[in-house]
């Protein structure tokens, strides 16, 4: 699934051109100083063949002609749909007893004092 997203988002021509760069920058270090290899490797008038054919694949995978609905989808199903809940017109709490047992509801009146 991740790589399938990267493809999707073209990380993998970034990778590919990560990796070219890298050999460039080797390939002109080897025979010119470091500012001279990084400057030739960024500038973009000495690509490698590696980068004209990232650049060539990227050119011909966006020429790819998109993908065409030929009818209109309908929203108006979805607006219309409305869903209901019963009321619920008495409801009691259970309350439990000093004895641990449910009670259906609380006693009316409260229980007589002691005189």
């Amino acid at each position: 699934m991740v790589l399938s997203l990267c493809a999707a988002l073209g990380l993998h021509w970034a990778a590919l051109q990560s990796v070219a760069w890298v050999g460039m920058l080797f390939s002109y270090s080897q025979s010119e100083s470091v500012v001279s290899a990084i400057e030739k490797t960024f500038d973009g008038r000495h690509p490698c063949p590696l980068c004209n054919a990232i650049h060539k694949a990227e050119q011909t995978g966006k020429k790819r002609p998109e993908m065409q609905f030929s009818k209109k989808i309908d929203m108006d199903c979805v607006r219309g749909f409305a869903m209901t809940l019963p009321r619920v017109s008495e409801f009691s709490w259970l309350v439990k007893g000093e004895a641990g047992t449910a009670i259906p509801h609380e006693p009316v009146a409260p229980p007589p004092r002691a005189a």
